[in-house]
Parts: C-alpha cells; sequence; structure tokens
C-alpha cells in the first residue's frame, strides 16, 4: 500500500465484504421479512408524512385568502428547518457515543495503535465507520419526509438529485464534530472519578435545559392566530450559522428550481465538512493516542473496587445462581460507561422537556392539546426505549461470547439465563421509563384514571421490548462477534428494531385512544367500551410481544450446540 491511510481504507474495504458476505448467508426467509417489514414501514411513514404535509398546507391556506399560500409555504420551510435541526443534533450525541465505541474500546484498536500509521491517519481510517454507524438511519427514516415534501411542492428532478448531494456533507459534520467532542472527553473526564462525571453530566443537562428554556418561548395556543404563533416560534431554530439551516435553505431553493442557490449552499456544506473532519484529524494527532492510553489503563489511575453488597442484599431474596447472573449482568452495566451513559442523556433529555411541560402555559393542560401531548409522550419515551434495548439488550447473549458454555456448567438451564436477562433488563428500563410516565401524568394533570392507563401502557410495554429484545437475540445469536454496534447491524438486530417500531405504533394507537375517550365519547364517535377494549389490546399484546419471542429464542438456546 501507498501509505497507511490507504491500508486502512482497504482493510476497511475487506470489512465490508466479509459482512455482505455473511448477510448473504443468512435465512433466505429472515431477509424477506426483514426487507418486507423495513419497506412496509418506510411507506407507513411516507404516508403519514404525506398526510402532515397536506394538512399543513391546507391550515395555512385556512387562515386567509390573499396570505394563505405564503403563510403554508412559510410553515412548511419552518418544519423543514426543524426537521433539520432536530436531526443535526441528534447525530451529534449519536456520533459522540459512536466515536467512543470506534477509536477507544473496539477490539482492533489494540492492533491498529501498535502500527507505524500516524494517529492522524488512524482517526480518518476509521472515520468511515463513525459516519456510517450513526447516520445510514437518517436516510431511511428521513426520506419519506424530504420526498413526501418534494411530492407536496411539486418539486423539479433536480430537488431529488439535491437530496443526494446534500446528505453526505450533511451527515459528515455532525460525525467530525462527534468525534471531536469524543476525544475531549475523554481527555477531560476519563481522570475524574465516576460519580464526579455523572455530576458534570447532570449540571450541562441543567444548563442545556436552562438555556433553551430562556431563548425558545412556547407559542400560545389558546388564541385564533395558534399556526402563526407556532410559526413565529419555530423561527428560534433558524441560524445562518447551523448547518441544518444550509440543508433546509438548499433543499428549498432545489425544490424552487433555484439552481443557483442551491449549489451555493451545498458548496457551503462541503466546505465547512471537510474543514471539520481537517479540524478533528488534526485534534486526533495530538488526543487519540493519549486518551486511548488513559481509557485502556482504567483511567490511569488506581481505582477503589466498587462495592455491590447494597445490591447483593436487596436481591438476597432471588435464589442462586440467579442472584449471581443478575450481580454480573449490574455491574457490567455500571462499567461500561458507553452503555449507562446513552441512558442518561437521552431519559435525561427527555426528563428535562416534560418537567418544564408546566411553564409551557396553562392552554397545554386543556384539550385537545393535553390528550396529543400525552399521546407523544409515551411514545417518545417508548421510541428511545426502542432504540436502546435494540442497541444494549439484544446483544446480552452474543456478548456472553465463546464463553457461553461456561454457563452450561453452572446448575442453571440456559432457558434460565434467557429470562434473567429479560427481568433485569426490564427492572433496569423501568426505574426510566415508569417514573418519566408519572412524572407526565403529573405535569399534565391528567385524571387518576387516564394516568393510570398511561402508566401501565408504558410499565406493559417496557417488559415487552425488553423481552423481544432478549428473546431475538436469543433466537439470532452471534458468538463470534465481541462489538455491540457490529452485532445489532446484523439481520436479527434489524429485525428487533422493525418489530420494536411496529410494537410501540400500536400501542401508542391504543393509549392516543384511551386519552382522547372523553372528547369521542361526547361527540359519540366511539362506543362506551373503547377504553377497556383499548386496555385489552394493550395487555394482550405486550404479552405476546414478551412470551412469544422469549418462548422461540430459550427454546433455540437449549438446543444450540456449542
Amino acid at each position: 500500500m501507498s501509505s497507511p491511510l490507504a491500508a486502512l481504507l482497504w482493510a476497511a474495504g475487506r470489512v465490508q465484504r466479509h459482512r455482505l458476505a455473511a448477510l448473504a448467508r443468512e435465512s433466505r426467509l429472515k431477509i424477506a421479512f426483514v426487507s418486507l417489514s423495513a419497506l412496509l414501514l418506510w411507506l407507513g411513514a411516507f404516508a403519514l408524512c404525506r398526510g402532515g404535509l397536506e394538512l399543513a398546507t391546507s391550515l395555512g391556506g385556512s387562515l386567509g385568502e390573499a396570505g394563505g399560500a405564503a403563510l403554508a409555504d412559510l410553515l412548511m420551510a419552518r418544519l423543514l428547518s426543524v426537521f433539520a435541526l432536530a436531526l443535526f443534533s441528534m447525530l451529534i450525541v449519536s456520533n459522540v457515543l459512536v466515536a467512543y465505541a470506534t477509536f477507544y474500546r473496539a477490539e482492533e484498536m489494540r492492533l491498529v495503535v501498535q502500527s507505524p500509521a500516524a494517529p492522524a491517519a488512524v482517526f480518518l481510517g476509521r472515520f468511515y465507520d463513525c459516519v456510517f454507524m450513526s447516520s445510514w438511519a437518517l436516510a431511511f427514516l428521513g426520506s419519506p419526509l424530504l420526498l413526501a415534501y418534494g411530492l407536496e411542492r411539486g418539486a423539479p428532478p433536480s430537488f431529488y438529485l439535491a437530496l443526494v448531494i446534500f446528505y453526505l456533507p450533511f451527515v459528515v459534520i455532525p460525525a467530525a464534530i462527534g468525534a471531536l467532542l469524543a476525544m475531549v472527553l475523554v481527555r477531560v473526564l476519563a481522570r475524574l472519578s465516576r460519580g464526579r462525571a455523572l455530576a458534570v453530566g447532570a449540571v450541562v443537562l441543567v444548563l442545556l435545559g436552562s438555556g433553551l428554556r430562556a431563548t425558545v418561548e412556547p407559542p400560545d395556543l389558546s388564541d385564533a392566530a395558534t399556526i402563526r404563533a407556532l410559526v413565529a416560534a419555530m423561527a428560534h431554530t433558524e441560524s445562518s450559522l447551523l448547518p441544518s439551516f444550509w440543508l433546509a435553505r438548499g433543499l428549498l431553493a432545489a425544490a424552487a428550481g433555484e439552481l443557483g442557490q442551491a449549489g451555493f449552499y451545498a458548496l457551503v456544506l462541503v466546505a465547512n465538512a471537510l474543514l471539520a473532519v481537517w479540524l478533528a484529524a488534526v485534534a486526533a494527532e495530538r488526543w487519540l493516542y493519549p486518551g486511548y492510553a488513559v481509557v485502556a489503563e482504567g483511567g490511569g489511575r488506581s481505582r477503589r473496587r466498587r462495592s455491590f453488597a447494597w445490591l447483593d442484599a436487596a436481591l438476597r431474596p432471588l435464589p442462586q445462581p440467579g442472584r449471581a447472573l443478575v450481580l454480573k449482568d449490574v455491574k457490567l452495566f455500571w462499567r461500561d460507561a458507553a452503555q449507562w451513559s446513552q441512558f442518561l442523556l437521552f431519559f435525561g433529555i427527555l426528563v428535562l422537556y416534560v418537567a418544564n411541560l408546566g411553564d409551557a402555559g396553562a392552554a397545554y393542560r386543556r384539550e385537545p392539546w393535553r390528550s396529543w401531548i400525552a399521546a407523544l409522550n409515551v411514545a417518545a419515551c417508548l421510541l428511545v426505549l426502542a432504540t436502546l434495548t435494540t442497541r444494549f439488550v439484544y446483544p446480552l447473549i452474543s456478548l456472553e461470547g465463546r464463553r457461553f458454555w461456561i454457563l452450561g456448567l453452572a446448575p442453571v438451564r440456559r432457558r434460565w439465563v434467557a429470562w434473567q436477562k429479560l427481568f433485569t433488563s426490564a427492572a433496569l428500563c423501568s426505574l426510566f421509563t415508569v417514573a418519566l410516565a408519572l412524572l407526565s401524568a403529573w405535569r399534565l394533570e391528567l385524571e387518576p384514571s387516564l394516568a393510570a392507563f398511561s402508566v401501565a401502557s408504558v410499565l406493559l410495554a417496557t417488559a415487552a421490548l425488553s423481552g423481544l429484545a432478549v428473546g431475538l437475540g436469543s433466537l439470532y445469536p452471534n458468538f463470534e462477534e465481541e462489538s455491540p454496534s457490529r452485532i445489532v447491524s446484523g439481520m436479527g438486530g434489524t429485525l428487533n428494531f422493525i418489530l420494536s417500531l411496529v410494537y410501540v405504533l400500536l400501542v401508542v394507537a391504543a393509549v392516543a385512544l384511551a386519552v382522547h375517550a372523553p372528547t369521542l365519547l361526547d361527540a359519540g364517535l366511539v362506543p362506551p367500551w373503547i377504553v377497556p377494549a383499548a386496555a385489552a389490546w394493550v395487555v394482550l399484546l405486550s404479552a405476546l410481544a414478551t412470551w412469544l419471542p422469549m418462548h422461540l429464542g430459550a427454546r433455540h438456546l437449549e438446543r444450540l450446540e456449542l
């Protein structure tokens, strides 16, 4: 090879080819099912986005004969800006975690750091993995809205070409920022104790929430100018210094056929993407190897081993060896900062959002806004949980690796090992989800019956999503791979994510129907037994989503030859 960077890129290409070859060896039935499920999910998202954009257009047109069309265009432009900013923010957070796993926790980094390659070359050679792992879902989840917008606007063919051109530089910028932040955080936080690191993270979240609360004024939804107030509120998301602004303006220009302006914003994105990658590579030259050394040696100092005696005492009612297995899983979870940090980050953001609902105005606690917000809060909580269970719970069985046979020597059946992981993950996740559901019901001042319904639905969904992840992880284990992100990126992980999304949509539909039941009953649109029917639907669906994957997965583990 002509350079170390070329050698690293060549090796990366070989790895990708082997992954594709392994994918081709999967069951054709599983490939067909996952492909069909993904297609149906994409079509459903496209139909939902198309209907929402048509509604936004009609609402804009209904507010005035002369200015209706202009207001509709403004509303759709602001929606695109909000969407782009949300994606950009989520990509930065995702890339911080992915970069930490790629540059500091990946097994192959032990060999790469001993090569004669410069740190900047190592960074660039593995940077593609960060971009791909963190942003492949953007193309899948973002394309329905953008294509629906193009069709609703009647955009020319150049708009659809612009979607492809704008995509790569837009995802590279947050990937470079996330990698840079990961290197800074490792250098700053790796030498801190875990308690101090958690305290710093809590302070950052509180400051972030306070800043957002001070700068973004919620719209007044109690008067006739609701849509205009909403458009004005969304103006806070637009800034000419943000890549999301360049993306939104460039796509809007392409949709209008203004190719010169679209090309300008495309060049701005490309230039800033190159600058961001260069800055991250320069930072890697100085910080990558020292940070890796600190992480590899456990923080650069001897640490007192944390005692879990209190947890052992709390688990004493459980019989052995179940108590020992639960204690092992909790210790592994606590020692892996990439796991608990994501739980705290995503649910911390949701807690800050829900905690500020009471200060957003009394209109949010009046119908129909209160019912919609209650249902959307449940949806947000379960969608985050579905992502985290796919990322962390699904690989639990596979991460036992080639040492899984050791568990077979223990006086416990493999079936019980799978069920133990279900109970452990469901108990840990419910600490976050149930608390968030209770906080949401309290801030929205829901009636006791509706609050109990939403909290019970979240609790059942937590068990079901955990059962789905553990069951499918047991049904399609990969004992050869040690990286959780690569285990999840296989066909089994994709299937788990798709089925989790379908389950969440079905549960949220029942919750939305239940919280809207009083209004719908007064209008005579639903029968009186609709709430018990929705409750029965959630219970039966959750029981099926929990038991069936666990039954199939546990039976597969029992029959597996290791």
